[in-house]
């Protein structure tokens, strides 16, 4: 599963500069090129739930932490206030990218003392979609 919400590239982002590494230095450690880094990091691309595994261990975050955003993230990424930002794809990919941005709402309203449930919880779902089906 790819995952891509407003504000997730700023948050990769930031974590990674909180960090110090280039944008090289992350591609390499989790095997990807550093033109995916930037990608991620611009929200032109979706993220895989693996990817985003490993950047959490990378960057000693928890999921929640790139799932949660705060004042400022969207106008980072140049999504003003109000305005979602233009999608491309299918009009599935739009129905996705619909159902994502409600998840993170309801996500990002959620009182404080529920974000360790919403975090279980979002890392089972995880952990079941890299599940084979049979």
């Amino acid at each position: 599963m790819k995952i891509s919400i407003p504000g997730l590239g700023g948050r990769l982002r930031r974590a990674r500069n909180e960090t110090g590494l280039s944008q090289e230095a992350v591609a390499e450690r989790i095997g990807v090129s550093w033109m995916t880094v930037h990608r991620w990091e611009r929200s032109q691309r979706a993220v895989p739930d693996d990817r985003l595994d490993r950047l959490c261990a990378l960057y000693n975050k928890p999921i929640r932490w790139f799932l949660t955003l705060e004042e400022g993230d969207l106008e980072q990424e140049g999504v003003a206030p109000g305005r979602e930002a233009k999608s491309q794809g299918s009009p599935d990919s739009q129905a996705s990218s619909d159902a994502a941005r409600r998840v993170y709402r309801k996500i990002a309203d959620a009182p404080s003392d529920y974000l360790p449930l919403i975090e279980k919880v979002v890392e089972d779902i995880l952990e079941g979609l890299r599940q084979p089906r049979s």
